[in-house]
């Protein structure tokens, strides 16, 4: 008799279940769908993983023989005395960042056969999701209509012994757990969208920082052929006048940081005086110029002149003549105009112990002493190798930038934003 009871009390509250369980939000203990092989017994789905699993070899490949440059590149940086070492690391370095624009194109490649697959995926769960719909709607307007037909008593009535009432009772219970295990299956479906759904834009955003890199890949390749092709011009292949510009680039470079950090401890001094009489706090860099291209990074392995002196900044490829504007307040603590053969430079003095220095200057358009607003434009960018400010060794178009925090190299990517 309780069984009974209890039966009918399920029966009797079947509709209000259904109500509240689809006002429940995701349980805590329902994990998202998990895909079974069946969704990838899909043409489509199977051609696009054993795409992703060719590039995937390939990529291993090519990091392979990239690691082979790194290591002759490293052997012959450790010893570069003369001309033909130089030319030879240049070409290694060149062959080596090829191989690493290939793996970036294939790991582009990958992540978009993955958008793709990721696509096929919430394109199949979606119709599943609508199919799951589908059939717990007509589940709950059957459920409804017996309900709605027969009354418990009726079914009472209309069975001529009690286990046919009882096996109809069962019938209708079935029914009603059908629909409440879909309801909970329909969530994990949904569950499981929206992960993927999240997987989807993280590889969007991880295949625009893969761009991005490729990007500063191929402005790194040129800026490596321009020093090659500029280094055979101006030595014409003689080891005497290779020697001798090494000699005057390594002397300049020592009065510069010299020059720097003297400034920066005299400059300092005096300018912070000033600054705080006009109540300047920083408030972050800007970026000096739009371009975001780096070519060479804050001390940089790859820097094909970094035997000569320590690249203590980043390269940022941009077109010769780009304003340049100050990343921050402050005041001009040093103007170097180099002229048409030598360095020209532009050194900033700020607040919080911060300089910046912007190297590989073609026109200068401020003075010692003068202060400059953020995003004020200080100059014209310049580095086209042979051009005024350029300097004998360059890499190309590009603005050389430096941070110092109380006159020491910093990497400048930790304090932009």
């Amino acid at each position: 008799m309780q069984k009974i009871k209890t039966k009918l009390t399920k029966l009797t509250h079947s509709l209000l279940a259904i109500s509240l369980l689809s006002l429940i939000f995701y349980p805590g203990n329902i994990k998202a769908t998990e895909y079974t092989l069946d969704d990838f017994e899909n043409q489509e789905i199977w051609e696009i993983n054993q795409d992703i699993n060719e590039r995937r070899s390939e990529i291993q490949e090519l990091k392979r023989q990239i690691d082979i440059y790194k290591k002759n590149i490293s052997a012959k940086q450790r010893d570069l005395y003369n001309l033909s070492d130089q030319v030879s690391t240049l070409n290694e370095s060149i062959a080596k960042i090829n191989l690493e624009i290939q793996t970036t194109e294939l790991e582009v490649e990958t992540l978009e056969l993955r958008i793709e697959n990721t696509g096929l995926k919430i394109q199949a769960k979606e119709r599943e999701i609508n199919d799951q719909k589908e059939i717990l709607g007509e589940t709950i307007r059957q459920l409804h209509r017996e309900q709605k037909k027969n009354s418990v008593l009726e079914i009472l009535l209309l069975n001529e012994n009690f286990s046919d009432f009882m096996a109809e009772l069962d019938r209708l219970e079935s029914m009603q757990n059908s629909l409440v295990d879909g309801v909970y299956e329909l969530k994990e479906f949904k569950i499981a969208l929206e992960q993927d759904k999240g997987s989807l834009q993280e590889e969007k955003t991880e295949i625009g920082t893969l761009k991005g890199i490729l990007e500063n890949k191929k402005a790194s390749l040129d800026g490596q052929k321009v020093a090659k092709y500029y280094l055979m011009s101006v030595t014409q292949g003689q080891e005497a006048k290779y020697q001798e510009m090494l000699e005057e680039a390594k002397k300049d470079q020592e009065k510069i940081n010299s020059d720097i950090v003297y400034m920066e401890q005299i400059a300092r001094e005096k300018l912070n005086r000033q600054l705080e009489q006009i109540g300047i706090e920083s408030d972050g860099l800007m970026w000096p110029v739009p371009s975001r291209i780096i070519t060479a990074y804050f001390h940089d392995s790859d820097y094909p002149y970094r035997y000569i002196f320590e690249h203590n900044a980043i390269d940022l490829a941009t077109p010769q003549g780009t304003p340049i504007r100050a990343a921050e307040s402050g005041y001009v603590a040093k103007v170097r105009d180099g002229g048409q053969e030598g360095y020209s430079y532009i050194m900033l003095i700020h607040a919080n112990k911060l300089s910046t220095v912007y190297g590989h200057v073609n026109v200068i358009s401020v003075k010692d002493d003068q202060f400059v607003s953020k995003g004020q434009i200080i100059g014209h960018s310049g580095g086209a190798p042979g051009t005024r400010g350029a300097g004998p060794f360059s890499t190309g178009s590009h603005l050389h930038f430096e941070v110092r925090i109380n006159g020491v190299p910093a990497n400048p990517l930790n304090y932009l934003p």
